[in-house]
């Protein structure tokens, strides 16, 4: 037996891949395709959650080096990209001796498919068109020409949005050719006149056989293809391609015009840069877009609205997922300054983390009618931000920019982008959005981390999170992001008893939050800290409204700002106010459980028994365990009268003080005595922070001493339901009870109106 032989023995013994195979730390799930230079599977990325495409060099093939070179060299290449309109490569790596590349998985279908079988509009044409000279322009600025463009190598999502598959025949500037002069590489019915001769080729090759594409896209017939090899060669080196008019009648001059132009045998009459194609074909668009009822322009202008979908983590290190969601976050904060714009809220935009629905369902889902979405590639201190602004209704893009900065610049990124924005969607980015003063890229990082750990409102996460961000401090004392951080977190640490000593939780979050606004006046963060220390704290309703007022007027379009507004107003029963804001926050964050549960809290207040049910169950839906909303859904049952559905609901309540509460009052509308003193006994032998929970079954139960005494005790060790003593629906058997003003007064919640009314006791 030959050396040979040997090791196509050892080739046909490596381990096939199929269902099942772990690869790293991809496990396989099937095959989804085949081709000359690899084969494709779907897999599961365990590490990240994702699914990815797994292309794997032919076993067949392995035995030539030449071969594996030019397989690695695919990956290679395109992992220097980073564009909305080019495959995203995750990693090269071997397994089992086979040379395989993890790529972004996308679902979709090949042009060639919409060249064949499902034909598209000429304004989906040039709009995809423009998208995949986009992306070649960008690999072109890299030096990079990917030498074999056809239809099967440019894939297109759910959304019509393009990417470019397979440099695997790229020739990279400055890297030593794969091939010399005299040998042809490609595809021949799309190769270049150049190719077709074996001589060396440059990007202008690439703009000959995107023209093919396009040609076959427009017209469904391939320009040059013979009935042999040989054949299609010739007619690529000495024949025109046939008019497209012969093929499809309602071809624009110009459109015939760029493809003309694209097809040229001399390469210096070719189109010099794909960014040129690129622009005539918007310039096209554009104008063609410009003849129907309403134009691009004319949607956004009506209804300016946004949703920032989370920025993809591209990076190696999944570690990086923190910074990108910081970046989506940060963008966010800018764009809802806006008051022109509607924008979406981050739990409704986080919603679709990870997920690759369809943008138009997106835009449904979220009532907006662009998004803002992008990729972050981190590593050390550069930085990678693509990001791109789509109409949500066709996928139409309407800006992009790839950014490759050092992470000091980021805040001028934030910027930049915020900027282009506002200006395709025709609105006006108020004042300066940059900070006052700018921090050093360890300590936005800190931050960044400190926030995503926080929100996760944890006992062990907010230790954390306050570690994070006193070491953003320690780097830099005006960093007032860090500040307006601690201090929300010993809010979260106070108000949901994560921690003990509260008076001294509460001694720090003031210390913080002032330092915080003493550096810089204009954090949203800190307006909505300072309002709940004034509510739920403090009982200081009035300076609580003064602060969300303060926290609408910086953004406007800030969902928890609205919500917690519309709160502070429903305290004071004035329901003409706080129900329009409670809806308004849910339009802002349609998917966010929160601000749906106080649009139900205020509806119930206002007697809105049936829209009020209607969002509790919408709220159960999202969360089936959401602290006090399975309590209150039972309260609006109870004042309908069916105290049955009460009981139930209340036995489905998670936490024992809210269920304890609902049981109490449920069995009593029952008339089942017994178990409602089981119920409040419960109750009495808990928290002495459930004060308000025991005044309301007290209350319920006729008992009103008792209800008067609880809400006192409730008032002196700060219980946060005290604020709602005034409008709570189930207290109002309370109000003929001449105690009742003087405690209101006490409470912080009596205004002119209220005064007006009780005046006469």
């Amino acid at each position: 037996m030959t050396h040979s032989e040997d090791k196509d023995d050892a080739t046909r013994s490596l381990p096939l891949v199929g269902k099942d195979t772990v690869v790293n730390q991809y496990r396989v799930l099937e095959r989804i395709g085949a081709g000359g230079m690899g084969e494709v599977y779907l897999a599961h990325d365990g590490r990240l959650n994702r699914n990815v495409a797994l292309k794997f060099m032919p076993i067949h093939l392995l035995n030539d080096e030449g071969l594996r070179q030019r397989f690695t060299r695919e990956a290679q290449a395109a992992a220097k990209l980073d564009h909305p309109n080019i495959i995203t490569i995750y990693e090269v790596g071997e397994f089992n001796g086979r040379p395989f590349i993890a790529m972004r998985y996308i679902e979709g279908k090949t042009v060639q498919h919409y060249s064949r079988d499902e034909r598209l509009s000429l304004e989906q044409i040039l709009n995809i068109a423009a998208q995949i000279s986009e992306g070649l322009a960008a690999a072109h600025a890299q030096g990079i020409v990917h030498r074999d463009i056809k239809s099967v190598n440019i894939i297109l999502d759910t959304n019509l949005r393009p990417r470019i598959l397979d440099f695997g025949l790229a020739a990279v500037q400055g890297s030593d050719m794969l091939t010399k002069t005299g040998t042809t590489l490609g595809t021949v019915a799309y190769m270049s006149p150049e190719q077709a001769r074996g001589q060396e080729t440059d990007h202008r090759s690439d703009l000959f056989s995107l023209g093919v594409v396009l040609y076959e896209l427009i017209t469904g017939k391939s320009p040059y293809r013979r009935d042999n090899d040989a054949a299609t060669l010739q007619a690529i080196i000495n024949d025109n391609a046939e008019p497209l008019a012969r093929f499809k009648s309602d071809v624009p001059d110009e459109l015939q015009r760029m493809i003309t132009k694209c097809l040229a045998k001399d390469i210096s009459r070719r189109y010099q840069s794909a960014a040129d194609l690129a622009a005539d074909l918007r310039s096209l668009l554009q104008s063609q877009a410009s003849g129907s009822a309403i134009t691009v322009a004319e949607t956004v202008e009506e209804h300016p609205s946004i949703a920032v979908l989370p920025f993809a983590n591209m990076s190696a290190d999944p570690d990086n997922e923190f910074f990108s969601d910081g970046l989506t976050e940060e963008l966010l904060n800018v764009l809802v300054k806006i008051p022109d714009l509607k924008v979406t809220g981050r739990t409704s935009s986080f919603a679709f983390k990870g997920k690759h629905e369809d943008l138009r369902e997106i835009g449904l889902k979220l009532g907006v009618n662009t998004l803002l979405e992008g990729s972050v590639r981190k590593a050390g201190n550069r930085v990678r931000i693509t990001a791109q602004l789509v109409k949500s209704s066709d996928g139409f893009h309407l800006w992009s920019e790839t950014y490759d900065r050092v992470l000091d610049d980021i805040f001028a990124v934030q910027d930049d982008i915020a900027k282009s924005v506002a200006k395709a969607l025709h609105v006006t980015l108020l004042g300066n959005q940059k900070n006052a003063h700018v921090v050093d890229a360890e300590g936005y990082t800190l931050v960044m981390r400190g926030r995503e750990l926080a929100r996760q409102n944890t006992k062990s996460t907010l230790e954390l999170a306050i570690k994070l961000f006193r070491e953003a401090i320690e780097l830099d004392a005006r960093n007032a992001a860090a500040y307006a951080g601690l201090a929300e977190c010993y809010l979260y640490c106070t108000a949901f008893g994560h921690m003990d000593n509260s008076a001294e939780l509460v001694r720090k979050l003031k210390e913080n939050l002032d330092i915080a606004l003493s550096l810089d006046e204009s954090l949203p963060q800190t307006y909505f800290t300072l309002g709940w220390l004034r509510a739920a704290i403090e009982f200081r309703f009035d300076e609580a409204i003064k602060a969300f007022e303060k926290l609408r007027d910086l953004a406007p379009n800030l969902s928890k700002g609205t919500w917690a507004l519309a709160i502070m107003k429903g305290i004071y029963e004035r329901y003409d106010e706080a129900i329009p804001m409670a809806k308004e926050a849910v339009e802002l964050d349609p998917l966010d459980p929160e601000a749906r549960l106080y649009l139900a809290r205020v509806l119930l207040s206002a007697g809105e028994l049936d829209e009020s049910r209607a969002n509790y169950e919408k709220v159960l839906e999202a969360v089936p365990g959401m602290a006090s909303a399975n309590l209150s859904l039972g309260w609006t049952y109870l004042l309908q009268g069916d105290a049955e559905s009460s009981l139930r609901y209340a036995k489905r309540e998670e936490n024992a003080g809210y269920r304890n509460c609902g049981l109490a009052i449920s069995y009593n509308a029952l008339g089942n005595r017994s178990e409602s003193d089981r119920a409040i006994n419960e109750l009495l032998s808990g928290d002495e922070h459930w004060g308000f929970q025991i005044a309301i079954a007290h209350a319920c139960r006729g008992e009103f001493d008792d209800a008067f005494k609880w809400l006192e005790k409730g008032f002196e060790v700060g219980d946060a339901g005290i604020s709602l003593t005034r409008a709570h629906p189930l207290l109002r058997n309370l109000h003929e009870d001449p105690r009742w003003p003087a405690l209101i007064e006490k409470f912080g919640l009596a205004d002119d109106k209220f005064r007006e009314q009780f005046k006469s006791r």
